[in-house]
């Protein structure tokens, strides 16, 4: 069972489209198309990639992995060259949690409009809270759209107008080269 349908339990996976669910139900392969958007401050890109975000990339063909590996799952994310892979667990306090690079961010599961919101952030960097008066600013969210799973994630900060990070793009469902429970 993947960590996020341990989180939503039967209740929350049924309130997921089919598009939903079919991701968060097991492994697989997946593939679609992703941009990514990144600010042009050399100090928050530097940032960014210690944490294994990519570069940009406009609409670029995406392979998409999970894996479970015990009470973990592993996402690789794979687009023009580059790998962003995380990994992710649950939280004593039911929510999820997910690593990349030094820092952990922290979100609640919340099912709407047949997908997920991520919800109430909270981040730790090497181990230590960050402060909300520093700590990134994430809107994510996932929602189905006729065979596609669309996601939408936005990183900003609280002194930043526009976001240092951004991305978006769509799964085939319909075209999963692997699925497993």
């Amino acid at each position: 069972m993947t960590i996020y349908a341990r989180l939503l339990g039967e209740r929350g996976m049924a309130a997921l489209a089919p598009e939903c669910r079919a991701l968060h139900k097991g492994d697989g392969v997946f593939h679609g198309r992703i941009t990514v958007e990144v600010t042009r401050n050399p100090v928050l890109r530097a940032g960014l990639r210690l944490a294994g975000f990519p570069l940009e990339v406009e609409d670029a063909v995406l392979r998409f992995e999970k894996r479970g590996r015990g009470d973990r799952d592993v996402w690789t994310r794979g687009m023009a060259g580059q790998v962003m892979e995380t990994v992710q667990w649950a939280t004593p306090g039911g929510r999820l949690a997910e690593r990349m690079g030094a820092m952990v961010a922290i979100s609640r599961l919340v099912p709407a409009e047949g997908g997920l919101d991520l919800t109430d952030w909270r981040f730790r960097c090497l181990g230590l809270p960050v402060p909300g008066w520093i700590a990134p600013k994430v809107a994510a969210r996932e929602r189905p759209d006729a065979g596609r799973y669309l996601f939408e994630i936005s990183i900003g900060l609280p002194w930043a107008r526009a976001p240092v990070l951004r991305y978006h793009g769509w799964l085939d469902m319909a075209q999963a080269a692997d699925e497993g429970g």
